[in-house]
């Protein structure tokens, strides 16, 4: 189908994700299938595939591209940091492996109604998630200045945080900010600044906050011990600073314990050059690989 999301580091993933080929894995980002596509081509017959997203118009697009393969493809919306209802529906103690891949799938990113690129004009939602009940529109109605400085500097990584925060409150004190192209010209003071770079920032920070992207990563680190077997893997690939830290921060989770996490790369993996040629989303990708102990 075409307009699919072009999953990065796919035989990285793979290669460090199955470690069982009759195992059960989760794909926790599931998306419109790429990576499962993948990981499923390696799996022997008796193993399976758990398929897992937030957003369910990307995963009815996973489901038909993927089909069940005779039961060994199971499909849940939902988020990944909530997994024991995931494992009691598949009868499920844990499971041998789970990947993240924390990155925005460049399918919704395609879909204007989304409202998450600053290139394509549509309603400002940014709402991933159906059960959130929060959208951009209502975060930037009701966001302090503090609130706006606070998530454009750790979320977006920005260079002027509290300018572009100053920017959205005169902007709203004369018209509500419904649409992407109202949030647009809201940033912008001149045409270039801020540049496509940091506008693709600006937007990231607001949909980090809208979709609790950073309390649900937290979450999911915290009880993930109790979601992995003993000698399971973990794969995340993380593009953002405040997404890296956290994972880098996983082994000193439980760190002396029998089920800890240990790091199986020495340092995260990038894409080579070939692969960002071919797809520029993948330049700050990084994949690290984590083994529970206790196997």
């Amino acid at each position: 189908m075409a307009g699919w999301h072009e999953p990065v580091l796919v035989r990285e993933v793979v290669e460090a994700l199955v470690h069982r080929p009759d195992g059960v894995y989760l794909d926790g980002t599931v998306g419109t299938g790429g990576h499962a596509e993948a990981i499923l081509g390696v799996l022997a017959p008796t193993g399976r595939l758990v398929c897992l997203d937030q957003d369910p118009d990307p995963l009815a697009v996973a489901r038909e591209r993927l089909g069940d393969q005779g039961g060994r493809v199971r499909f849940y919306r939902g988020s990944f940091s909530e997994l024991d209802s995931v494992l009691a529906g598949e009868s499920l103690v844990a499971f041998d492996g789970i990947l993240l891949d924390l990155g925005l799938n460049s399918w919704s990113l395609a879909q204007p109604g989304k409202g998450l690129s600053y290139q394509l004009d549509g309603p400002l939602t940014m709402d991933l998630d159906p059960d959130l009940g929060r959208d951009a529109t209502r975060l930037l109605a009701e966001a302090s200045e503090e609130d706006l400085v606070r998530l454009f500097a750790e979320y977006g990584e920005v260079r002027r945080p509290r300018l572009y925060a100053h920017r959205l409150l005169r902007a709203r004190e004369h018209r509500p900010l419904r649409t992407t192209g109202d949030l647009v010209r809201a940033l912008l003071a001149r045409p270039g600044d801020p540049g496509p770079s940091e506008m693709s920032r600006l937007f990231q920070a607001i949909r980090v906050e809208v979709n609790h992207e950073t309390d649900r990563l937290d979450h999911f680190l915290e009880r993930v011990t109790d979601w992995i077997a003993p000698g399971g893997r973990l794969v995340i690939i993380s593009y953002a600073s405040h997404e890296e830290r956290r994972v880098k921060g996983l082994t000193r989770r439980g760190e002396g314990t029998p089920e800890a996490f240990r790091p199986l790369l020495r340092s995260p993996v990038r894409p080579g050059d070939d692969e960002v040629h071919r797809n520029r989303r993948a330049r700050s990708a990084r994949l690290r690989c984590f083994e529970k102990g206790g196997g």
